[in-house]
């Protein structure tokens, strides 16, 4: 009975130690899941629009060529590839984060560290875009495409840039830096993500 008693518990049962699994790791793993799968919805769409856009816009050209912001270059292809690439990233970090599988940690920061620069760019290659296809429109005015883009007035035109501005900042900027300072400087252990009575979770 004594030997019983004082028989050594497994050293391999860690489920006898193992605190309170905390419960962030299913919303934080959701949430990432959520926004990964709306911008790569986003994203498709997106791409399936630049990839049509000439078709669309054809017949407002008049005979005059096609604006050089609506042709895709290998920069562009390349930008779309590498961002997909991060989407794809941050969904499975998600689910790997769902899991309490500690490796989510290192998915979702890179995505979240490339995805800053990445968004930047890519708001300063829009407003290259537009300041060309202004430039096209002075050049070609009497197309339909030029009278069309004159038709919305200078004032929507800052408009859209401003708007453009605050979406970058919020969905470019501040999202992915939430991700950062979270993996980056609060959840940076296993452990607080596992559970463990010797870890502040």
């Amino acid at each position: 009975m004594t030997d019983q008693l004082t028989e050594p518990i497994d050293s391999h049962d860690e489920d006898l130690f193992a605190g309170p699994a905390p419960a962030w790791p299913k919303w934080i793993g959701g949430f990432a899941i959520g926004w990964g799968g709306l911008m790569l919805t986003c994203t498709g769409l997106m791409s399936a629009y630049i990839i049509f856009l000439p078709n669309m816009v054809e017949p407002g050209l008049d005979g005059a060529p096609l604006p050089e912001a609506m042709q895709l270059g290998l920069v562009d292809w390349s930008l779309m590839g590498v961002g997909t690439v991060g989407i794809l990233m941050l969904i499975v970090g998600g689910v790997l984060c769902v899991m309490r599988n500690p490796t989510s940690r290192i998915l979702i920061l890179i995505w979240a560290i490339s995805s800053i620069p990445l968004s930047l760019v890519n708001y300063v290659r829009q407003m290259d875009a537009q300041e060309s296809m202004r430039a096209w429109a002075q050049q070609y005015p009497d197309t339909q495409l030029a009278q069309q883009m004159s038709a919305g007035g200078e004032s929507a035109q800052q408009i859209g840039e401003v708007v453009g501005l605050a979406m970058t900042i919020i969905l470019g900027v501040i999202i992915p830096s939430f991700f950062v300072i979270w993996f980056g400087f609060i959840k940076t252990k296993p452990a607080q993500m596992l559970g463990s009575e010797d870890e502040i979770i």
